[in-house]
Formats: structure tokens, sequence, C-alpha cells
């Protein structure tokens, strides 16, 4: 069972749709066993399913906390299962954080199940606290996503210099790769196309080949409760996370 994480400390760069993406894509073209987590009390994953959140007490929080058994908690939506989040995280953050097996409760409590599915894919909260600890050091490889802006690219530094740190105490975490998002090559902005080659010299082989363009049909997916390679396949969407599911397959692979 390989482990996921889908990070940046910076909200809006489509870091939620990417995870589910990825999720699907990783489901549709491998045929693998695939399950997602929610760790954002937003529940911005969870919603992007066309998941019920409201009132939500059975969640990936209580899943980590052992309050209730894997069965009871996950959902199936299609081929894929998930664990959903809630504002509920928001009250067991308090509870995870005091367990003397942090930062790794994730890591246990995922052995319990790895021998029933291939892939695993995290949804991190925009931050940089507990949840987002959790998943970098259960995960055997974490992907960024980038948006072509000043922010974003501040954003990713301060995040390389958190998750050095992580690499520490789990030697295991690597970082996968960083790739771009709400990318639009046909309004190539000065400060854009400069952040990005900026990016691919820091970065090296780190950053990915694939792109992600703007596309309405993403956010369309979403509000309707399901996936881009079902809700628009033949989409720029849907073409280009194809694309990003074939590279991450070829990075762990290799």
């Amino acid at each position: 069972m390989k482990i996921i994480s889908i990070v940046n400390n910076k909200g809006g760069v489509g870091k939620t749709t990417s995870a589910q993406s990825i999720a699907a894509g990783l489901s549709k073209f491998a045929n693998a066993r695939v399950l997602v987590i929610d760790l954002d009390a937003q529940a911005s994953l969870t919603k992007s399913f066309g998941i019920q959140h409201a009132g939500l007490k059975k969640d990936s929080g209580s899943f980590i906390t052992g309050e209730y058994e894997f069965d009871e908690i996950v959902k199936r939506v299609g081929d894929i299962d998930v664990l959903p989040g809630s504002a509920e995280l928001i009250h067991r953050e308090d509870t995870i954080k005091a367990a003397p097996v942090f930062p790794f409760n994730l890591k246990i409590a995922l052995e319990k199940i790895k021998d029933r599915y291939d892939f695993v894919i995290i949804d991190c909260p925009p931050a940089l606290y507990g949840n987002t600890r959790l998943a970098l050091v259960s995960c055997h490889q974490y992907y960024v996503p980038l948006q072509a802006e000043f922010l974003s690219y501040e954003g990713l530094r301060n995040f390389l210099v958190y998750s050095a740190e992580i690499k520490k105490i789990s030697p295991s975490t690597n970082l996968g790769g960083v790739f771009a998002t709400r990318y639009n090559p046909k309004i190539r902005k000065k400060i854009s196309h400069e952040l990005i080659s900026a990016t691919k010299e820091q970065l090296g082989d780190v950053f990915m080949a694939s792109y992600i363009r703007d596309n309405i049909a993403l956010s369309e997916a979403q509000a309707n409760g399901t996936t881009i390679f079902d809700y628009a396949p033949n989409s720029n969407g849907a073409e280009d996370y194809y694309k990003l599911t074939r590279e991450i397959l070829e990075r762990i692979n290799n």
C-alpha cells in the first residue's frame, strides 16, 4: 500500500481537486484499490465526493483516535473509498496531539488496513499544524500543487523548510514532486513564467512535467459530487490529471 499526501500550506491552489482527481485516476486507469482520507475540518474533499458532512461524527479523526472502527466510518463512492472529514476534526486535534505516539498516530492506524488498498491519497488542511504533520509522517511520497503566483511560491519555500524537518523524524517520507495548477498557457504573465522558471531551477527534476490548466469543468465536477473523469472525460482537466496520474505512477515505480 502506497500512501501519498497532497500538501500545501496555502489554500486555493487546487490541493483538494488534485487529491480527488489523482485518486480517481489511479482507480480508473491503474485499476487500483484506492482510499482517500480527508484531514481538513472544512471537509472540501468529502463534499467533492457528494458525501453529507454536516453533523458527521464518524470521520477520519475518529479513525485516528480509535473511537470507531474503520468499517464504521468509511464511505464507498463509485470505486473509491472515502474516510470523510468534518468539523469534528477541530475538536479531536487536541486528543490526537496528546497521544504518546504523536505524530505517528495515522501511520499506526493505517497499518491495520494495509492489505486492503493499493493507494491511500491524503488531502491535508492548508496549514502546517497537527493533521498535516500526521499526513507527512505517514506517507511514502507527498506532492505539492503550486499556483503560478508570488504568494504560492513563497508558501512553497516555507513548506519545503518545514518538510525538511519532517524528514528528520520520518526518513521514509519523500518529496515526490511539485506541479503547476490553474495554469493558463495562453496568458503567460511574465511573473507566472518567471516563478515557474525559478521553481524549475530550484527543484530540478522534482518539478513535474505535467501542468493542470485552468478548466471550469473541474469546479463543476466537484459541485456535482463527482470526479472530472466521470463528469467531463474529454475536458482539459481530465486530460491534465490523466497525465499527472501517469507521471506519479512512473515516479513511484522508479
